[in-house]
């Protein structure tokens, strides 16, 4: 299940639930519960929130380590530009050199096949 189906799911187990708990309700203890209600509303976005950002940092980490990965399988290889390295600019020349033998490697590939 997707992080968004989660999300709206809690949300709408929370809102069923306020809404039971505002039909028990007494009048006039009605803003107390609406109030604590808004508090476990907030509690819970905050929860969503931290945990959306905990796993974005998750990605973002493991997409750097395939980076540092690949970087270093090619560097291993042999092939001139690439080492580690996290310098934005670097990165760039790094990525248009992985484009630049993609498109070499798509252009022999249809050549040896009797396309001119």
């Amino acid at each position: 299940m997707q992080s968004t189906e989660v999300t709206a799911g809690l949300k709408q187990d929370l809102g069923r639930k306020h809404k039971e708990a505002q039909q028990s309700c007494k009048t006039h203890n009605m803003s107390v519960l609406k109030a604590a209600q808004q508090r476990e509303l907030e509690s819970l976005e905050h929860r969503i929130k931290e945990e959306q950002r905990m796993m974005d940092e998750k990605i973002v980490l493991e997409l750097d380590q395939k980076v540092i990965d690949q970087q270093s399988t090619l560097e291993k290889a042999g092939v001139s530009g690439f080492y580690i390295t996290t310098n934005p600019q670097e990165l760039t020349l790094q990525m248009n050199l992985l484009e630049l033998i993609r498109k070499l490697q798509q252009k022999e590939s249809l050549t040896s096949k009797g396309f001119p």
